[in-house]
């Protein structure tokens, strides 16, 4: 009997076992931060159209001379005129940027400087100010943080707050995936700082904005597609697209769109095509 007993109890708890381990949740695959709240408001955009200029910086405290290549830092107070027909108010808060023309002399790719005017103008981030004082000559911002130093001629405009979105950290993908024609494609435009080549913790502008639909969180592989041989007895033949990388968008203009690479198998560069996941 005690032998029955015993056997009718390693049954019961072999069945709760498998029963337990039906119920359990599947595990859930890690996540994290498309980027730091620095890299998230330093990355620059392209706009469309054109940034107003209607808060441009004039100078600043401790600057008798009104010299045109002082700078300003984080913790230092800068002045602006009074604008015609814009309001400002103490405690309004101010992102700073300047053209980033000059950034792209150099192209990668053939068609690049076609491609960036498509887009719009290219802008540098280049710090966030607030709102100190308001008077009749002038307004003072103070300088709350700072990608690099602001220099007279930076502009000022409304801020925008830039949630950063968290993707999925899931394992490599398949190298040699087909590009799937139903779903949106685009290009790495141009890469902060005009970087030849890059890889993780990049940032790209990408020609996809909100008109083509694109959010920030958006997820999109990176493909290196190759021309076909141009001679020989190859003439005419042509390579599989390869995936060579990943990148999630940070925040969305008219005709483009700011994302960080999140992964890289091989180098990546400005004029590879992306596909939207």
């Amino acid at each position: 009997m005690q032998r029955i007993a015993f056997t009718l109890a390693v049954v019961f708890l072999a069945v709760s076992s498998v029963i337990a381990q039906d119920q359990e949740p599947a595990p859930t695959l890690p996540y994290a931060h498309v980027a730091s709240r620095s890299q998230a408001y330093c990355t620059g955009f392209i706009a469309s159209p054109s940034v107003p200029r209607d808060l441009v910086v004039v100078g600043g405290a401790d600057d008798d001379f009104h010299s045109v290549v002082r700078q300003f830092v984080q913790g230092e107070s800068i002045y602006t005129s009074q604008p015609k027909g814009v309001s400002v108010a103490v405690g309004n808060e101010y992102s700073v940027v300047r053209p980033a023309d000059e950034m792209f002399l150099t192209m990668r790719y053939q068609g690049e400087r076609s491609e960036i005017r498509k887009a719009g103008t290219p802008y540098e981030d280049v710090a966030q100010v607030r709102v100190t004082h308001v008077g009749p000559e002038g307004i003072v911002a103070e300088v709350t943080f700072s990608c690099s130093p602001i220099v007279p001629g930076d502009v000022m405009v409304p801020f925008q707050p830039r949630p950063i979105p968290t993707y999925t950290i899931s394992p490599p993908l398949d190298h040699f995936i087909p590009m799937d024609k139903s779903k949106e494609h685009g290009r790495i435009t141009a890469t902060n700082n005009n970087f030849g080549f890059l890889g993780r913790e990049t940032v790209v502008y990408l020609n996809l904005g909100e008109k083509a639909g694109t959010q920030p969180g958006n997820r999109f592989r990176i493909y290196k597609i190759l021309p076909g041989h141009t001679s020989g007895v190859l003439a005419g033949e042509r390579t599989p697209p390869e995936v060579i990388g990943e990148a999630v968008v940070l925040s969305v203009q008219s005709k483009s769109c700011v994302a960080m690479v999140v992964s890289s198998y091989r180098e990546i560069s400005s004029g590879d095509y992306v596909e939207k996941e």
